[in-house]
């Protein structure tokens, strides 16, 4: 079975900036929404410099992949989530990107929800929502052989893996340096008793440190939400702010992913967890965050 190298030194340094932990969901792949470059990076300032994002992985040749590099030159890192496609063309794709941008790459995690998005890999179909239940023989086949992949390569094997989240912790272990959760809290949770249950993932899965690489707060949709009910943005704001200092308190915790950067328009649930407007403006969350950070 394969080793993973030994874990690259902690992104979370007790000399680094609180900024440095945070995470911000994006989707430059998107071109024909908000984001695009010129509105990322001044967003991204306005959150009080955060320079990290998770994003789908990029595909060379696409209007997107633009976007990817001028924001990796201005010094975004990235932690891109596969998209569980050909192995050897999304080493390609990212052996690429690191040539055109050296150390943008923080991290690489596994497809993402796998559970709600099964994955196909060698003749193999995972069932839906087999991944909850250690019955995710595709998912798996294709994280051992993307990591024997990666680790072989001289460009890209120092990057840091990330489980896919939640389910099949351990069985991830051998191939990931992070354990990863998504965490959606209602208006009323214990957020303690969430991170001390995500805690307990990691070391029971055999990590050292795990990435919350998804933590929301939506303002739309209803009580019906697959995350959690809406609240208001004013409660947006003083969650979020709360959420975040209590994420920091937590070492074995290497960084927080904000679900996500802007708005998308419209009431739904998903098109409503953004930090910014529809129309780019600020939500109050936006000063809290970097009350918290700075």
């Amino acid at each position: 079975m394969l080793v993973v190298a030994p874990l690259v030194p902690s992104l979370a340094g007790a000399s680094e900036a609180r900024s440095q932990r945070i995470i911000v969901q994006g989707r430059p792949q998107d071109t024909g929404s908000n984001y695009k470059f010129e509105n990322i990076m001044p967003a991204l300032d306005k959150l009080g410099g955060v320079r990290k994002m998770r994003c789908r992985e990029p595909f060379s040749g696409t209007p997107g992949w633009n976007t990817y590099i001028r924001l990796a030159r201005a010094g975004v890192k990235f932690y891109f989530t596969l998209a569980g496609r050909d192995i050897a063309k999304s080493i390609s794709d990212l052996r690429s990107f690191i040539a055109n941008v050296p150390g943008s790459i923080s991290a690489i995690e596994f497809p993402n929800e796998p559970d709600l998005n099964p994955v196909s890999y060698k003749a193999m179909i995972d069932p839906r929502l087999g991944f909850r239940s250690g019955q995710a023989p595709a998912l798996m086949a294709f994280v051992e052989d993307f990591a024997a992949a990666i680790r072989n390569d001289p460009l890209l094997g120092a990057i840091p893996l990330i489980a896919s989240n939640d389910y099949m912790q351990a069985e991830q272990r051998p191939f990931s340096s992070f354990a990863n959760s998504h965490i959606y809290p209602t208006a009323n949770s214990k957020v303690a008793i969430r991170l001390d249950n995500f805690e307990r993932l990691i070391a029971e899965s055999g990590h050292k440190r795990g990435i919350i690489t998804e933590w929301g707060r939506t303002t739309g949709g209803n009580s019906g939400n697959s995350t959690s009910p809406p609240v208001t943005v004013e409660m947006q704001a003083s969650l979020l702010a709360s959420d975040i200092s209590a994420v920091l308190e937590r070492p074995a915790i290497e960084a927080v992913s904000i679900f996500e950067l802007f708005c998308w328009g419209g009431a739904s649930e998903i098109n409503n967890f953004g930090l910014f407007n529809v129309d780019l403006s600020p939500r109050p969350v936006v000063a809290a965050i970097r009350s918290v950070i700075a």
